[in-house]
């Protein structure tokens, strides 16, 4: 819909694994609920939210590890983790955006980012410039755009959620 919206095609679309939601390793699976009854609410709230916890790896014999699903096939193994803390997945989104995002930017292109709430959460750490501690609190809400500007230095100057009835506080004064 939105391709139609903006008159583009699909062939200006490009996937990026690098831009999948953190890999949360032996919980990938389960629901929040079922989480809870097996570590307790306040360690998955740990696992969820802080920067550089993560949780024990996903066996690698798993059917929902990444080796395991087809997408994944043309990914090198050695690139596709067992678990990762938000760091990792800031690490694995930011050089994504560096290599191939950010130039487009500087280009003056605009870009539609479709991702998971954390590779959201982690590009947002890197443009908004919050500190390991305030990303716990950043939250994204799923559906509603955020649309980011960028001054002519190339550094965000403003940030606002399309739809203000379900935004969300972006930890950051613009």
């Amino acid at each position: 819909m939105i391709l139609k919206t903006i008159n583009k095609n699909s062939k200006s679309i490009t996937k990026a694994w690098e831009l999948n939601e953190r890999h949360y390793g032996e919980l990938t699976g389960l629901n929040k609920k079922e989480m809870e009854k097996v570590y307790g609410k306040k360690k998955i709230h740990i696992f969820r939210r802080s920067w550089d916890t993560a949780p024990a790896p996903l066996s690698k014999k798993n059917p929902f590890h990444p080796i395991n699903i087809k997408i994944y096939k043309d990914i090198p193994k050695n690139k596709i983790p067992n678990s990762e803390s938000l760091k990792n997945t800031y690490e694995r989104v930011v050089s994504y955006y560096s290599k191939n995002i950010e130039h487009l930017i500087k280009n003056e292109k605009n870009i539609l980012i479709s991702a998971h709430g954390n590779s959201l959460r982690a590009l947002c750490k890197k443009l908004f410039n919050i500190s390991n501690k305030k990303i716990s609190k950043l939250e994204i809400p799923t559906g509603n755009p955020l649309v980011i500007k960028f001054n002519s230095n190339y550094k965000v100057y403003n940030g606002y959620y399309l739809d203000i009835s379900r935004s969300k506080n972006l930890l950051v004064k613009f």
